[in-house]
């Protein structure tokens, strides 16, 4: 598989358990089904976890959250057919469920139907404009798209809201396969953003990153304006030798 990079597999999986259960029908069989279905899913056990959900929707058929819960356990086998049409069903029972727009953007970023996505992805914003996760997905999709300066932009509005997202979620940069050098360009933009922060140890380790991604255009370190106030400092010049 290619490099990967993005915030979609990951993000989609920081999110499932925000919400409040469905309490339909017996509400002791169905939360017992839904935690045990939990439990499974924190130990990658999806197919297990996918029974238990299958069973509280016995329960309670009309649960957004067990339903896209099961399209979270699709994403992760990555069988985005299914996933998108549980992550479908979700945003049918609740067209304001917002997670559900933001998994739905991340199976068509997989499916690399990158506008579609970003469609998805923006329409998660409208719904939610403080779901962190929806920035650094929709700067990813960007610069998939070219989109460059929308891509930091949407990055930017994420490390403001939070600056540590990446290092609360790190296997978030994992998901989205990048076209050709933009894994690379991904890392450098992230240290740019960094930079700009002053936030030199952020940055050092963004740009050690984009270098083993292949990153070589270490002249624009001297261009970027983001990089004025920390430039000089010795742990930056290294990259510039």
């Amino acid at each position: 598989m290619k490099k990967t990079a993005a915030l979609l597999a990951a993000l989609l999986f920081a999110f499932w358990g925000c919400l409040p259960s469905g309490k339909a029908g017996s509400e002791a069989s169905f939360d017992r089904h839904l935690n045990a279905g939990l439990a499974h899913l924190r130990h990658k056990d999806y197919a297990l976890a996918r029974q238990e959900f299958s069973l509280a929707l016995n329960f309670n058929p009309k649960s957004t959250r067990v339903h896209n819960l099961i399209g979270l356990t699709y994403f992760r086998e990555q069988n985005y057919d299914l996933a998108e049409m549980h992550f479908q069903r979700a945003i049918k029972l609740d067209p304001q469920f917002s997670l559900g727009y933001l998994n739905l953007g991340g199976v068509y970023a997989m499916k690399q139907l990158y506008s579609r996505a970003r469609e998805y992805y923006q329409k998660t914003l409208s719904l939610s404009p403080g779901l962190v996760a929806a920035y650094y997905s929709l700067g990813a999709v960007c610069f998939q798209m070219g989109d460059d300066r929308a891509a930091l932009d949407y990055l930017s509005k994420g490390l403001e809201l939070e600056p540590d997202f990446l290092e609360k979620h790190p296997d978030s940069l994992a998901g989205l396969p990048m076209r050709g050098g933009l894994l690379a360009e991904l890392y450098f933009s992230f240290a740019r953003l960094y930079a700009g922060r002053q936030d030199l140890e952020r940055t050092v380790d963004y740009l050690k990153k984009a270098r083993q991604a292949g990153f070589k255009d270490w002249p624009r370190i001297e261009q970027v304006p983001e990089f004025e106030k920390i430039r000089d400092n010795p742990a930056i010049r290294e990259f510039l030798k």
